[in-house]
């Protein structure tokens, strides 16, 4: 270097290193550790519950998700936003509710998305489906409210035989063949795909889960997650299958989600996730943010990192 070079960065640390052979070491000790310890552990993660293995293995859960549905009683139904306008249990903080300001960005009406629509493609093979279809829509609404009050019911003393959901008989008009087409299409392996089916000479490209994922909410996951030790009490919202940690660096968010008032708030959602914000604004402004940025000088990590230049 030059001497004005030189005068430049006198007293300023430096050192010699090779950054290509560092970062091939470190590439392969990491590369090395993840293969050991996947043929060690393997995977923690619980493939995903699908509508097919709901409709085999639980029909009567199964039915009763979409009778709640009709019945306005499901989570989904009045969810508020992003999905409908259903707005009294929206989250807020100070009077604030961003959901509001934020609007229904997913409209979604349950009745028609989970139910009528996921039919109406199997009603073009199937007759039957199409005539109690057209049955339950140009029937009163009060007498839609009477068959589904009484199916729900019904479905409270149901037995399975042969895979097949058996209920007492009685007055509920063309709900047993929609309710046993939305059985089929689940154990098809199908529903999903109804579910996210739409018009758009791009459906092949359609990435969008969303209403998949939240028709079975409740006592269905709830269960299965039971059975897995993924409630979340030990290990918040970063949880596996069995005792495996979950996503790692989630885990200032599991920690808030832990203590009072966040643990206990109905407005815990809105509140960790305005906390995390602010602590990400903390660490993007620390350099400029008073007697914060002097915290490293105090500390005086930097003369562990750069020690042998300090010995000179």
């Amino acid at each position: 270097m030059s001497r004005k070079t030189d005068e430049y960065f006198k007293d300023v640390p430096m050192k010699s290193y090779d950054l290509i052979k560092e970062g091939l070491i470190v590439f392969g000790v990491v590369s090395a550790l993840i293969i050991v310890l996947a043929i060690i552990f393997s995977s923690p993660d619980y493939p995903t519950v699908t509508a097919k293995q709901i409709a085999t293995y639980e029909p009567i859960s199964y039915l009763r998700t979409f009778t709640d549905i009709l019945l306005g009683k499901s989570e989904i139904s009045n969810y508020g936003p992003p999905y409908d306008n259903d707005v009294k249990n929206a989250q807020s903080l100070f009077g604030i509710a961003p959901a509001k300001i934020l609007g229904t960005t997913i409209p979604i009406n349950a009745v028609n998305d989970f139910v009528i629509d996921p039919l109406s493609h199997l009603a073009v093979i199937d007759k039957n489906v199409q005539t109690s279809l057209d049955q339950f829509k140009n029937a009163s609404p009060q007498q839609r409210q009477v068959w589904i009050d009484n199916y729900s019911k019904a479905l409270d003393n149901a037995t399975v035989v042969n895979g097949k959901v058996q209920i007492v008989n009685g007055d509920y008009g063309p709900l047993p063949v929609i309710m046993n087409g939305l059985l089929l299409l689940g154990k098809s392996g199908l529903l999903e795909g109804a579910l996210q089916k739409n018009e758009s000479p791009y459906d092949f490209y359609n990435l969008n889960y969303t209403k998949p994922l939240l028709l079975f909410q409740g006592k269905v996951y709830h269960s299965v997650a039971k059975s897995l030790n993924m409630l979340g009490e030990d290990w918040g919202i970063a949880n596996e299958t069995g005792n495996y940690p979950g996503a790692w660096w989630l885990w200032p968010y599991t920690f808030f989600y832990q203590i009072p008032p966040m643990s206990t708030s109905p407005n815990g959602d809105l509140e960790v996730g305005l906390i995390m914000i602010g602590l990400f604004l903390v660490l993007l402004f620390l350099p400029v943010i008073p007697i914060l940025n002097k915290i490293p000088k105090w500390v005086k990590v930097y003369r562990i990192i750069w020690r042998d230049w300090y010995k000179k």
